[in-house]
């Protein structure tokens, strides 16, 4: 008998200009490694990375000796998640479909009641939870038993003892990568790629940012030398030669970071790997950023968000144009490629306040944007005042796509003013000659980064 864990395919349906890659689903990986850990069949299923319609990934689940199937959703895969649970039922399958990730976990009972076809629900960090869940079905014992889940019990939804104790990122099994289709990740100049997760957790306030939710605020970091076994391993195994480090506050901790950097340069990994992070503007400086690029990085990437201070109070940010202007400037100085995320449409922000965001980006100069709609996920204290205040504009959760669609009434523009400032900044940012001339230098000068250059370029040319 099997564990069947599941992706569900999505990734055109929210993908935009800056977005050229399919990352690997980790969080399956990681609950796959405890299985196996425990002596536990199990198998991933990544539609996503092979663009499987739900027929197709049904099949490959193979159900028929599946004793569980475990789906992953995020708000706007949820519906997708759904589709493959009934599926799963009108196909025959008998046994209990247990689903995670940021939105069941944000609204376990919402999930439970709005399809009947779920059997439960998998909260937060679920390493040890799949692991005791599996135990107790083979032992016969209810999965009220098992601590950490909201369980279908006749027409009632239960939810069964909290899980209280801290997740050891240090002592997580090693996620297993084997189950994954590995050639079909690729960094963004095209090569293949590994990700790694380096931490768990995030201490910012932000206020759009499920994360302290899943993962909690207490920041846990991972030794240094193991992660730097980590990426020997995978240099040895599979000649990885990108690895992207998917943390949300990579450099929130100096001191661990130059450890990292140290551990990574002691063994020669520096001269085998190139790397990229995601961070904050107001956790860099020069000197961190040398001793990064030094180590292999090569690319950061930084949240701006937005130019207005009432904006960047209203999304909890805590910083201010002049850090975000210092952050990439010193990047650039360090020898780095950069990425800023920004976003249109937060609560309160005017036509002028988004005028005041492109002239930011201009100042700024990142390499590349991910431009965004300010987005209220469920999990995030951002949802809890859109519901309150009667600031959606839909409730349909396969529209909560934050880089293609509005759901948001921010109180001040409408939804065709918005999506028109979206266009106007993206246009004035990948058009402008500076983007023009380092997208064309990067395609004739990077051979590996050619392809990812030109499907940017495609992205670039339908979406604006």
């Amino acid at each position: 008998m099997t564990v069947a864990l599941i992706n569900p395919n999505y990734q055109r349906a929210i993908e935009a200009i800056a977005q050229t890659t399919v990352g690997p689903p980790m969080g399956l990986a990681y609950l796959a490694g405890a299985l196996r850990a425990a002596d536990i069949n199990v198998r991933i299923v990544d539609a996503n990375a092979l663009r499987l319609g739900a027929a197709e990934t049904i099949a490959r689940s193979g159900f028929h000796d599946a004793e569980l199937i475990g789906l992953t959703a995020t708000t706007p895969t949820i519906d997708a998640c759904y589709e493959l649970s009934r599926g799963l039922r009108l196909c025959g399958y008998k046994g209990p479909v247990v689903i995670g990730g940021p939105h069941p976990s944000a609204l376990p009972e919402q999930t439970l009641r709005t399809e009947h076809t779920l059997t439960a629900v998998c909260l937060g960090e679920g390493e040890q939870t799949i692991v005791e869940l599996v135990r107790a079905l083979r032992e016969g014992r209810p999965m009220s038993d098992v601590p950490g889940m909201v369980v279908r019990d006749g027409e009632d939804v239960v939810r069964t003892a909290e899980r209280t104790e801290t997740v050891d990122v240090d002592s997580l099994a090693p996620p297993a990568r084997d189950l994954l289709p590995l050639p079909a990740y690729l960094s963004p100049d095209g090569s293949s790629t590994m990700t790694v997760i380096a931490s768990r957790g995030c201490p910012a306030p932000c206020s759009y940012c499920a994360v302290p939710r899943h993962f909690g605020r207490h920041l846990r970091r991972r030794d240094p030398d193991q992660i730097a076994d980590e990426i020997e391993g995978l240099v040895k195994a599979h000649n990885t030669r990108w690895i992207d480090f998917i943390d949300d506050t990579f450099t929130w901790n100096r001191r661990w970071v130059l450890a990292l950097c140290e551990a990574l340069t002691s063994r020669g990994l520096h001269k085998r790997i190139q790397w990229l992070c995601l961070t904050r503007v107001d956790r860099v400086d020069l000197e961190l950023l040398q001793a990064m690029r030094q180590a292999g990085c090569r690319r950061i990437e930084m949240g701006i968000e937005c130019a207005s201070p009432d904006a960047l109070e209203a999304l909890k940010k805590g910083i201010d144009e002049d850090q975000v202007i210092d952050a990439f400037q010193t990047a650039r100085k360090a020898g780095m490629e950069t990425l800023a995320f920004a976003m249109v449409n937060v609560p309160g922000e005017s036509l002028d306040d988004i005028e005041r965001t492109r002239k930011l980006l201009a100042k700024a100069r990142p390499d590349f944007l991910q431009l965004t709609f300010c987005t209220p996920y469920p999990g995030t204290p951002l949802y809890v005042e859109a519901l309150a205040k009667g600031m959606l504009r839909t409730t349909e959760f396969k529209d909560f796509r934050f880089l293609r669609k509005v759901v948001l009434d921010n109180g001040v523009l409408s939804r065709r003013q918005v999506l028109d400032a979206h266009k106007r900044l993206q246009r004035s940012f990948w058009l402008s000659p500076g983007t023009v001339l380092r997208m064309s230098k990067r395609a004739l000068t990077e051979p590996g980064a050619r392809l990812a250059t030109l499907r940017m370029a495609r992205k670039a040319w339908r979406h604006l």
